[in-house]
């Protein structure tokens, strides 16, 4: 365990070698207020996603370099001060993924629901997953590449990894005031940097994993803001969501890919492909651009999208 300030600058408690879930982090008894809150209404917890995307979000001055060099690399800045390596993505869980997570979920509390349950089931998961993970807003900047992790993981490959598949390992746990960020280090067979960090694994009841180009994600704490509860009706197998009677602040938790780049690396995508992959979106608090950058409104950074796509041709 490790207490220290991040690049956004504030503290943080940093775990290595580790994705602890929020039960292991509140036995261990930290300094932490939100962990400890003892009047979280019931919500749905450890629900399970599949996640096939991934995305990466930069400002205007990312956006322009990452099409000039036709592809990712780590900022010239963070290689001067000697930062890890890393290019990071984030997941990206569609409504699809969801209602897939819902329908796993409650066919873990009713395995054998009738036809007329299921049919009179009002949805759940809709009113929790509300968190910095679950929105297309996004602290990082305007402008958001969107990836199947299969065709990233392939460019990756083909191009650091000698055709080899990458190797993916538990990195570490960062908690923050309001957030839990488990980190997934991916690098190729020939680095040995990460050799005592644990693989990810493909099945098991840890936090995440990786299976056939899909990672999972035992979700703990899906939203940031509780302003409902769940009430559980096991005699009529079925779940309310009802009104709670005052918002409650909480950690909410997500997933960091954390891609291995050496300096001078850069992970080559084909211009026609990268304008496909992106979109503008808007900038949420905290806003967490690198200075000199600033945020744009949703017109402004598409208008600057449209400006770029005519320059480049």
């Amino acid at each position: 365990m490790n207490m220290s300030r991040s690049a956004r600058d504030c503290e943080r408690t940093t775990f290595k070698r580790q994705h602890l879930s929020l039960l292991d982090l509140k036995e261990m008894e930290l300094q932490h207020g939100y962990l400890y809150k003892n009047t979280i209404p019931a919500y749905p917890e450890s629900v399970e996603f599949c996640v096939q995307k991934v995305s990466h979000v930069t400002g205007e001055s990312g956006l322009r370099a990452i099409f000039l060099d036709s592809g990712f690399r780590q900022p010239p800045d963070l290689v001067d001060n000697d930062q890890p390596h890393f290019l990071w993505w984030s997941f990206v869980v569609t409504p699809d993924d969801i209602s897939s997570a819902e329908e796993r979920f409650l066919t873990s509390l009713f395995p054998h629901r009738s036809s007329a349950q299921i049919y009179n089931q009002p949805r759940v998961l809709e009113h929790f997953t509300n968190s910095k993970a679950f929105q297309e807003k996004s602290s990082y900047g305007n402008f958001c590449f969107t990836f199947s992790l299969k065709e990233l993981l392939w460019h990756y490959s083909k191009q650091f990894c000698g055709d080899q598949s990458p190797v993916l390992r538990v990195y570490e746990t960062l908690l923050f005031k309001k957030e839990i960020q488990y980190t997934v280090v991916v690098h190729p067979r020939h680095v040995n940097l990460y050799d005592d960090f644990t693989r990810l694994p493909s099945q098991g009841d840890g936090v995440c994993g990786f299976r056939e180009g899909v990672m999972w994600w035992r979700c703990q704490a899906p939203s940031d803001i509780h302003n409902k509860r769940l009430e559980v009706n096991s005699f009529d197998g079925r779940i309310d969501v009802r009104p709670h009677h005052k918002e409650e602040y909480y950690v909410w938790d997500h997933v960091c890919l954390a891609f291995h780049m050496e300096p001078g690396w850069v992970l080559n995508v084909d211009r026609n492909r990268l304008f496909k992959r992106v979109n503008a979106c808007e900038v949420s608090q905290p806003c967490l651009l690198r200075p000199p950058e600033t945020p744009l409104s949703l017109n402004e950074a598409e208008c600057v999208l449209a400006d770029l796509k005519a320059e480049m041709g």
